[in-house]
């Protein structure tokens, strides 16, 4: 069994951002990069995980921000 990767808490909201973003990337674009045609709901939910990435980044850039001033 392989152990799992250990990361401080910055690296891992960066990694979580970066992995949902790609996620996303991948259920809403079809395989020759064209956007998939998407109902309303799912469009709103997809709005909402992209809502929710861009405040998660702005609160890593002030984390970062806040770290590197120390």
């Amino acid at each position: 069994m392989s152990q799992p990767t250990t990361r401080t808490p910055y690296d891992h909201a960066l990694w979580l951002i970066n992995s949902v973003d790609e996620g996303v990337n991948g259920m809403v674009t079809l395989t020759d990069g064209r956007l998939r045609d998407l109902d309303g709901p799912t469009a709103a939910g997809v709005l909402t995980v992209r809502s929710n990435l861009a405040i998660a980044s702005a609160l890593v850039a002030v984390a970062e921000a806040l770290r590197s001033a120390r």
